[in-house]
């Protein structure tokens, strides 16, 4: 191909070429540093380039940006952009577009729009399949197996979930594992198959025991199995469970695990009919998410002591604890809540044999009921809308697709006339024999010394690209005690690379999992820290340290 060219539009290719691959890395460097307005930036200048506006991992670093800025829509187009660009690419790559169309259905289920996140997760697995890759395989079934749960498909999610939980198993992969049996249990559970939900929380807590996982982990896995039994009022293992997850968390001084336990406790007293115990336990609960400005727990443990007072028989005190309640929903806006206490509102009225105040509060719990209806009405029409959108937008790129391929078929034959032509030549070419050595070896030399140049850029272009990392410590026991809501055993990991000196892809790498979960534990990591960035995340964990 090079022999071809002049020497000057060789020349000005070559500096193309260079210039592109000093912009990708800038654009990296950018990226990397969490200057998400300066990626989006400098890539629309560089996309507005027809030579480089079919690079996939240009479009795919805007969608990112975007997705981190919060702007979902925007993020989600970038994504189709970059599929368009990948699927179209000579060279494919198609661990990019196994992220990409990922990704494109986590956008989509962030926005409700579930239908349309299944082909795109499907599509995704189809790629990782073809590649071989068990860590995208494994993701994918589990992001298919989440889908499903957020539709009430409880069967299709365990079933997938269960495929993630095997190629786990086939790898080894405790930290995994453990999160799928956790999971599994959960979806078991939803299901009323409670005895199925036991036997995978008890695997978990077994796994635990036998090398993997933090305390805290230890404790959490203990609180579940206790869960468990309580859903199959076997009472007395519930306590021993539920009394072992408490003496962890109190080694621990998790106080905010602790008051969870409390709560449980409280549930426990129900359920044996232990009414003051349940007061005791939910009022001691209640004083530490008042402390702490916890509406949500706050409200679900007077809800608890309210129920308790009425099966007293203590309306009286039902009824105060309830319009307690009924000011904190109202000044915050929770409307399930306080459709709730409504609810228990006209329950202990009609307990206390007052039929006039029952009737008023069911139908303030009925005109309630048909609000949140009508929410629900205009969320899905605004689900819709966004259907509508992207719907279009996928036919367009569906077009593009089409238009490319009649283009490579137009040039296809062209490409056939050519080589006829070429043909007809090679007869002159053979009658004109002599000059051909002439012009050949004129031309090998021209092509040596043009490779010399090229080895030369190639050097350039290398030193351009290298970087360096580094890894950070963190005390994650010290962090886990000063934290509100404390985090999970793999944001742990996570965080404990991402403050260090490496990416996304750096991240999954290290820790076996998509570019996709990295970004989807550093979302939830970022608001557990209180805060909006890498920077700001080390920032805390050093005076946390």
């Amino acid at each position: 191909m090079w022999l071809k060219l002049p020497s000057t539009t060789l020349f000005l290719l070559l500096s193309f070429h260079l210039l592109k691959a000093q912009n990708m890395a800038l654009i990296e460097a950018e990226f990397a540093a969490e200057n998400y307005e300066k990626v989006i930036q400098f890539a629309d200048s560089i996309l507005m380039d027809e030579l480089v506006s079919n690079q996939p991992r240009l479009h795919q670093l805007r969608a990112d940006s975007y997705y981190y800025l919060g702007d979902i829509e925007k993020s989600l187009e970038s994504y189709f952009q970059a599929i368009h660009a990948g699927e179209q690419a000579e060279v494919r790559d198609e661990l990019l577009l196994t992220e990409c169309y990922s990704h494109a259905g986590f956008c989509y289920r962030e926005m409700g729009l579930y239908q349309h996140a299944f082909p795109h997760y499907e599509r995704s697995l189809a790629i990782a399949k073809s590649i071989n890759t068990d860590i995208e395989i494994a993701e994918q079934y589990y992001n298919l197996g989440t889908l499903y749960q957020y539709i009430g498909d409880y069967e299709n999610s365990i079933k997938m979930l269960d495929s993630a939980y095997q190629i786990d198993l086939a790898r080894k992969d405790n930290v995994a594992i453990g999160f799928d049996l956790s999971l599994l249990s959960e979806l078991k559970a939803q299901t009323g198959d409670y005895q199925e939900a036991l036997y995978y929380a008890k695997e978990s807590l077994d796994l635990y025991e036998s090398g993997t996982g933090n305390a805290n982990s230890f404790g959490t896995r203990l609180n579940l199995v206790s869960d468990r039994f309580m859903q199959l009022d076997q009472l007395d293992s519930t306590t021993y469970y539920l009394d072992q997850a408490t003496k962890e968390f109190m080694k621990l001084d998790d106080q905010w695990r602790l008051a969870s336990c409390w709560l449980d406790r409280a549930r426990l007293n129900m359920k044996k009919k232990q009414f003051t115990q349940a007061i005791v336990w939910s009022q001691r609960a209640n004083d530490f998410y008042s402390a702490r400005s916890n509406s949500q727990f706050f409200i679900l443990s007077n809800n608890i002591i309210a129920e308790a007072y009425m099966e007293m028989q203590l309306t009286d005190e039902a009824i105060a604890i309830l319009e307690e309640n009924q000011k904190q929903c109202e000044q915050l806006g929770q409307i399930k809540n306080l459709r709730k206490n409504y609810q228990l509102q006209a329950k202990v009225f009609a307990l206390s044999g007052d039929q006039e105040q029952a009737d008023r509060w069911t139908k303030k719990h009925q005109v309630l009921e048909d609000s949140i209806q009508s929410l629900n009405n205009l969320e899905q029409l605004n689900r819709l809308a966004l259907q509508v959108k992207f719907d279009k937008l996928e036919q367009e790129n569906m077009i593009l697709t089409e238009r490319n391929e009649l283009a490579e078929s137009d040039l296809s034959e062209k490409t056939n006339r050519l080589n006829l032509l070429t043909i007809g030549g090679f007869v002159t070419f053979v009658l004109l024999l002599s000059v051909f050595f002439a012009i050949r070896n004129r031309l090998k030399r021209k092509n040596q010394l043009l490779e010399e140049e090229l080895a030369v850029l190639r050097t350039q272009i290398k030193g351009l690209l290298e970087g360096d990392a580094s890894d950070l410590e963190v005390d994650l026991s010290k962090l886990n005690h000063c934290l509100t809501t404390p985090l999970t055993d793999r944001e742990f990991e996570i965080l404990r690379h991402a403050i260090g000196d490496m990416n996304n892809s750096q991240i999954a790498e290290k820790v076996f999992v998509s570019v996709n979960t990295v970004k989807y534990h550093l979302k939830n990591i970022y608001e557990k820290l209180g805060v909006s960035n890498r920077k700001q995340a080390l920032e805390y964990v050093v005076r946390t340290n």
